[in-house]
């Protein structure tokens, strides 16, 4: 099966996408937290399919500030666990400015006592921001791990361009909440 890749610039820096012809199985994004300022120098070295050109200007605009729906873009999460897929799909369905508990996201799944595990999955996420974990916090409001470039910090600085509210490094309570009937206050 062949890969595709895409580059994308942001304010950040840059990052990029990888695709097979099933979907999206990997994003680099940029580090939100450093300001390193990486630039693309050539797109020669690699192939571009249209699901990498349109993930790749998706996470652009997404980066860029815009609010951007990522549920058109495919994913493909083979090679991941069945818990892990499940676990990855159900985080998906966690909106732009939406946020969800670890727990919670683990009794979505059916899998209730099980919200380390559910972290554990998210660690393993191959596709940050297309699928959002960086959405998913702990059940007091604080900011766990994010494994992707700039870890935490990279966390906070993508909720804050999505209108989280923060009162230092945890979410203000009254957040809108994954399958909540009240909205932002």
């Amino acid at each position: 099966m062949s890969l595709y890749r895409s580059y994308f610039e942001t304010k950040y820096g840059s990052g990029y996408v990888c695709a097979t012809e099933l979907g999206v199985v990997k994003v680099e994004i940029p580090d939100l937290a450093s300001g390193n300022q990486l630039h693309i120098v050539s797109l020669s070295d690699s192939e571009q399919s249209e699901i990498t050109i349109k993930a790749a200007m998706h996470l652009k605009s997404y980066f860029n500030g815009d609010r951007v729906d990522f549920t058109d873009i495919p994913v493909s999460l083979d090679g991941l666990t069945s818990f892990r897929q499940k676990v990855l799909i159900a985080a998906r369905n966690v909106k732009y400015g939406e946020i969800c508990s670890y727990g919670h996201l683990a009794e979505l799944c059916n899998f209730s006592r099980a919200a380390r595990a559910v972290g554990g999955a998210l660690a393993a996420n191959p596709v940050p921001v297309i699928i959002p974990c960086h959405r998913i916090i702990s059940s007091t409001g604080h900011l766990t791990g994010f494994s992707a470039k700039g870890g935490k910090a990279s966390k906070y600085a993508m909720l804050k361009m999505e209108g989280v509210e923060f009162s230092e490094m945890m979410v203000v309570k009254n957040q809108q909440v994954m399958n909540s009937k009240r909205g932002r206050k």
